[in-house]
């Protein structure tokens, strides 16, 4: 019958297997006291965790989490790297204690992010590159276009001064030339202009001066007219028609009082 203890560790050792992003299974058994401590460290530094089960456990803990293909890679006492962050950590360090430790340390197989590895796979996957390698290759490639066109940029300005430093130098170089041609040029222009604006001005006084001389001739007449009175004999005009009128007709009533 298990023991509480048992249970116990086949429940860690089943939630350890589900959070794991990575599995490394090694027999351990021909490394020392000393090397397996030095062993613990150097994966702990890497954020690992080593752990030496027992097979039984390992395998039923396998087998309630769905894993009975690596339950079929455990055998006899064996130790576990467990890796949650970077699945390639594992296997690399993993493969350089195999190297260190050979024969005395040999590699079983294991999970590559719930994938099975087996045992003669277990190199090819050591040589992938970590996380921090894929990134920085990836930043790499991410800038290098950029890089390249900041340089090709810089090139191009650096020539662009280049050709612009020789025109000057040859202009310098060069006898002869007058020192501001511009403004000479510029100077000339409003000489042309002068001639073409003075008969402008004279068409506009001579069309004003004969325009203002009849309204001048009016206005003198006008104050002629005002300042000589007019003769005495024109006032009485009028009367003097009226009298004959009233003659007549005196001469007509004496007629007519004469014939009565």
């Amino acid at each position: 019958m298990p023991t509480q203890a048992k249970i116990d560790e086949v429940a860690r050792l089943k939630e350890k297997l589900e959070n794991a992003v990575a599995l490394v299974l090694a027999d351990y058994r021909g490394l020392t006291a000393n090397e397996m401590v030095e062993l613990r460290e150097q994966f702990t530094k890497q954020g690992l965790e080593y752990r030496v089960v027992k097979d039984t456990l390992a395998r039923i803990a396998a087998n309630e989490a769905g894993m009975e293909e690596l339950a079929a890679l455990i055998e006899g006492p064996i130790g576990v790297t467990f890796g949650y962050e970077d699945p390639g950590i594992a296997f690399k360090l993993n493969e350089e204690c195999r190297k260190k430790y050979a024969p005395r340390y040999e590699l079983r197989g294991g999970l590559f992010e719930g994938a099975l590895v087996a045992e003669a796979e277990v190199k090819r996957y050591a040589t992938l590159p970590s996380r921090e390698e894929l990134l920085a290759k990836l930043a790499m490639l991410l800038s290098s276009p950029m890089r390249a066109l900041a340089f090709m940029l810089k090139a191009k300005i650096r020539e662009l001064a280049t050709v612009v430093s020789e025109v000057a130098k040859k202009r310098e170089e060069e006898p002869g030339q007058p020192a501001e041609p511009e403004i000479s040029d510029e100077q000339a222009e409003p000489a042309e202009t002068e001639p073409a604006a003075e008969p402008k001005a004279e068409d506009q006084q001579e069309e004003a001066e004969p325009a203002a001389e009849p309204e001048a001739d009016d206005q003198q007449d006008e104050a002629d007219e005002e300042a000589t009175p007019e003769p005495e004999g024109r006032q009485e005009e009028p009367e003097s028609s009226e009298q004959p009128e009233e003659s007549q007709q005196q001469e007509q009533q004496e007629e007519q009082e004469e014939e009565a």
